[in-house]
């Protein structure tokens, strides 16, 4: 084999490596979100929630795009193991209406931002997270696909009862 040739042979496989790294570059880039929720968390200053207990949830963008935050919806599945929850039919359904009115719905989530929401612990959130199960959903804008956070109820220090 010639010099030219082996060159020839050379540059066709590193192109080819190249393409494949920019195609799997391509595939995996976008916001990557990561969404917590949690139960229990006593409001302290803050006169909007003032002694009550709270939800946080919080949504931190990972990833090297922006992605607009649309809502968080609330479902319900009275039983763990029934064929709507296979079939994505809640029992009941919500909508958390303004968890944050300093960074309203839609909000845009630059990469390496935090979004944070409080909502307040009612006693029907309770019942639907500890009767069956419940989920907090995520929706964004870069995906037809939700993120979802099941809710498990977690007893504040000031409510729970001393030994």
């Amino acid at each position: 084999m010639s010099p030219t040739g082996i060159v020839a042979w050379w540059g066709a496989i590193l192109s080819t490596i190249v393409f494949l790294w920019d195609v799997y570059k391509f595939r995996t880039a976008g916001p990557k979100l990561r969404f917590s929720v949690r139960t229990g968390m006593q409001s302290i200053n803050i006169p909007r929630f003032d002694g009550k207990t709270l939800i946080q949830t919080e949504v931190t963008n990972c990833g090297e795009r922006p992605t607009t935050l649309r809502c968080i919806g609330l479902y319900y599945f009275e039983h763990p193991l029934s064929w709507s929850r296979f079939r994505n039919r809640p029992t009941k359904a919500a909508i958390l209406p303004d968890p944050n009115p300093g960074q309203p719905f839609p909000f845009e989530l630059k990469p390496g931002a935090v979004w944070t929401g409080l909502t307040e612990q009612v006693p029907e959130i309770e019942e639907w997270a500890t009767k069956g199960i419940l989920y907090f959903d995520l929706y964004h804008s870069h995906s037809e696909k939700l993120i979802r956070q099941r809710v498990v109820i977690r007893k504040s220090a000031s409510t729970k009862k001393p030994d």
